[in-house]
């Protein structure tokens, strides 16, 4: 292992999209009518209130609960005519706008030469149909008219809200609307829902309007709070709602109230533009996370209709190996820089929510930085199709810090094999020494005395410090030990085995390294064969590598080897003459050695014998091959003499 000239670690953190809960009853089927201004009718005639003074004219539709439309445009009337014709000085409005979608008209009059308008009566829509004669007896009221109307394309977003309480998320998506000149009614809007026994959200007792501008369809402001089973007449114009430095103009959270740990994972929904939906459902969740860019077991988890979002919190950070600090610890793991803007203070790492999101932050080092992708999670809700809950982990911080890995095989007691993975870290650099910090990680951690899929998902089995002096030679460690639980299997429990950590320097280089040279465990075997030695142990060669002592051969000599009798072959028991068996390791106290490879039963080398007999028919080749020569020789000296 080596560490590069980089100091200190930023923590790898991921987040969620912001997550909501359902909390509103939208079983209401709100409507929204269009408000237009009335037409104008007939030009009034033949009026003596006072001669030559000038009046204005302007009209609303009325319905049953006295919702009023927008006005019409103003009409103009110059008194004219005599005191002696049969109107005398008054104006004859003789073609008043009529609608039958309304129940009444009202009639606004300016004063003589007056510009703003004031209720002078209230027709039905029968007494309507006749001319009204304005003969000045009947005095304007104080009512003065609303003459404000909109224009644009709008949508509505209705929301339940509590005075000091968290408001509920949009309930209705109403529109778009398009009015000139006009106004909006919102009718037969939702109720705010009766909380549970057991609570869950807030009992609302407001209904509030949001609406977007007219030059922009995806910001939504609040236009008017109304108490439940109100309607909504909409005159308010854009500048009034959209500025935001007056007191109580707000935009609309368009996510709603966040969850918390407690909410239900089937309470729990996710906004598509202005559209919710459920993100979980009951069922087997699949999950398959990834720690430096390695892709780790996939583990399950089991969602219940009382599943809450601590319980998959707990699961991530259990199936991902993130190991917190623990409070006490003598070596606690150290927090992260915070980079995050608009947050201060250090990181902690774990998973948690933050502002309805799912923050999971990694330990620290690079190899240590835990991904959530789009394929992480799959749902198994029992109906034949499976789904792909999409959580939208996005990266807010990278991770910083030098840090290698090493992956290798430990064997438990029945020698079933177990994946171990190790993460050392750069932790800390000071006047004296390096110290790395590891952390080591098995998928086949059985934890079965957490309760539920939590123990089963947790993978971390230890940690601990390793310190380097400033040559870079190995000082010591402070734990050394990983312990991975066998609950679920019939193998002793806990495994526990150690890491030398001995052979580690820590010296510069461009990338950190990390091996497992050797280890002294290993995976089940069958015998392939044996051997003898000639200290008389016998050792079984096993088809995984290992050999092992299998027994040992035991001799004996007796005080009068003659009196032993002869039982067949070359084998002898004890007689009456032989004494006492003498019994004993090969070599010790006078018993002779055993000769490994030598034929059972037999007293005879026969490697040995087999060699002298070759050597024998080679020398006799030999010697009758001279002593035919000799002859061949004296015979030529012979026929020579001749």
């Amino acid at each position: 292992m080596y560490r590069s000239n980089d100091g200190g670690a930023t923590y790898f953190l991921v987040n969620s999209f912001a997550m909501g809960a359902t909390v509103e009853d939208t079983s209401a089927a709100p409507t929204a009518t269009q408000l237009g201004a009335a037409k104008i009718g007939g030009t009034g005639v033949n009026g003596t209130l006072d001669g030559g003074d000038v009046y204005q004219y302007r009209y609303t539709f009325l319905d049953s609960d006295g919702n009023e439309t927008a006005p019409s445009n103003p009409q103009t009337v110059t008194v004219s005519g005599s005191p002696g014709d049969g109107n005398g000085y008054s104006v004859v409005l003789d073609s008043i706008p009529t609608n039958t979608d309304y129940d009444s008209v009202r009639i606004y009059r300016t004063t003589a030469g007056g510009s703003d308008f004031y209720e002078l009566d209230t027709l039905t829509m029968a007494a309507a149909a006749s001319p009204y004669v304005d003969d000045g007896l009947t005095p304007l009221s104080t009512n003065q008219l609303d003459g404000q109307t909109i224009n644009g394309n709008y949508t509505y977003l209705v929301t339940f809200a509590r005075s000091g309480e968290e408001e509920s998320r949009p309930s209705l998506a109403l529109g778009p609307q398009n009015v000139v000149n006009g106004r909006i009614q919102l009718s037969n809007l939702p109720i705010p829902p009766t909380p549970p026994a057991e609570g869950g959200f807030p009992a609302y007792d407001k209904v509030r309007i949001y609406r977007n501008l007219s030059t922009s369809s995806d910001t939504f402001y609040l236009v008017d709070e109304l108490d439940p089973g109100e309607d909504f007449i909409d005159t308010v114009p854009d500048s009034q709602i959209s500025d935001l430095t007056v007191p109580g103009n707000k935009t609309i959270d368009l996510d709603g109230p966040k969850i918390d740990s407690n909410t239900l994972l089937v309470d729990v929904v996710k906004r598509d533009g202005l559209n919710f939906e459920n993100v979980f459902e009951e069922g087997e969740l699949s999950f398959t996370g990834y720690k430096g860019d390695r892709k780790l077991d996939t583990k399950n988890f089991t969602i219940t209709s009382t599943t809450i979002v601590q319980e998959l919190l707990e699961f991530i950070e259990a199936s991902t190996g993130i190991q917190p600090s623990v409070n006490g610890n003598a070596n606690p793991i150290p927090g992260s820089e915070n980079s995050i803007p608009d947050e201060t203070g250090n990181l902690s790492q774990g998973v948690s929510i933050t502002d309805g999101r799912i923050r999971v932050i990694s330990n620290n080092g690079v190899d240590n930085g835990v991904d959530v992708r789009l394929s992480s999670f799959t749902l198994d809700n029992n109906t034949g199709v499976l789904q792909n809950p999409n959580l939208n982990f996005g990266t807010v911080q990278e991770g910083i810090g030098q840090s290698a890995v090493s992956d290798f095989v430990v064997y438990d007691t029945l020698g079933i094999p177990v994946n171990v993975r190790v993460t050392a870290v750069l932790e800390e650099r000071n006047g004296s020494n390096t110290v790395y910090r590891w952390f080591a990680d098995s998928p086949d951690n059985d934890n079965a005395i957490d309760t539920g899929d939590i123990g089963e998902a947790r993978i971390a089995v230890g940690t601990g410090l390793v310190y380097f002096d400033g040559d870079g030679n190995f000082v010591g460690s402070d734990n050394n030990t990983v312990t991975v639980q066998r609950r679920d299997v019939p193998s002793q429990s806990p495994l526990e085995f150690d890491l030398d950590f001995t052979q580690l320097s820590g010296l510069a280089s461009d990338k950190a390294s990390l091996n497992a040279s050797r280890q002294d465990g290993s995976g089940t075997g069958t015998l392939n064969s044996f051997i003898i030695g000639e200290d008389g142990v016998i050792r079984g060669v096993f088809s995984n590598g290992v050999d092992r002592d299998l027994g040992m051969l035991q001799l004996a000599r007796f005080g009068n080897p003659t009196g032993l009798e002869q039982r067949g072959e070359n084998l002898f028991a004890t007689g009456v003459n032989s004494g006492l068996p003498v019994t004993g390791d090969p070599g010790a106290d006078g018993l002779g050695e055993v000769i490994a490879g030598a034929v059972e039963l037999s007293n005879t080398d026969v490697g040995g014998n087999l060699i002298d007999l070759i050597l024998a028919s080679t020398q006799y080749r030999g010697s009758s091959r001279v002593i035919t020569t000799a002859q061949q020789l004296f015979d030529e000296l012979l026929n020579l003499r001749r």
